[in-house]
């Protein structure tokens, strides 16, 4: 009974333990989406790294008040995703790679009176177990 109760400790122990970085960076990735979905600006720019970058031009403070914006103009916002590849490096495993193309859809009420659809890259650095958002490009798919 003892070697059971041990066992089982030991077992329980063992999956709370932390999660491989696949796990941790769909996590962070699912994360995102649902801090824009949910309009939730302290959720998404806590995934974005100090040096973040976007479109090689602009930083955290860019991308801060463009959510707010964002946020301000748009009761509802949908992010949908119709492809998604992630590619974590086998050379420098602290870098990963997401590109997806995603359509951005918002509205003020319930009907969208606004869409868009987005080729996107994303460049993840793996920072002491938490990925976060280094880089992000988009082109809006014509």
């Amino acid at each position: 009974m003892r070697t059971l109760l041990l066992l089982l400790i030991t077992l329980t122990l063992c999956a709370c333990g932390p999660s491989s970085p696949d796990e941790r960076l769909n996590q962070a990735i699912n994360q995102l989406e649902d801090g824009i979905e949910s309009r939730d600006r302290e959720q998404v720019t806590s995934l974005l790294h100090p040096e973040f970058s976007a479109q090689d031009q602009f930083d955290n403070a860019w991308a801060e008040r463009n959510l707010r914006l964002m946020f301000l103009q748009n009761q509802r916002i949908s992010v949908i995703v119709s492809s998604q590849e992630t590619t974590i490096d086998p050379g420098y495993p602290e870098r990963a790679e997401t590109t997806a193309r995603a359509t951005l859809t918002g509205a003020e009420r319930f009907l969208p009176n606004s869409a868009g659809q987005y080729d996107i890259r994303l460049l993840w650095l793996d920072t002491d177990g938490e990925w976060l958002l280094r880089d992000i490009d988009w082109q809006r798919v014509r």
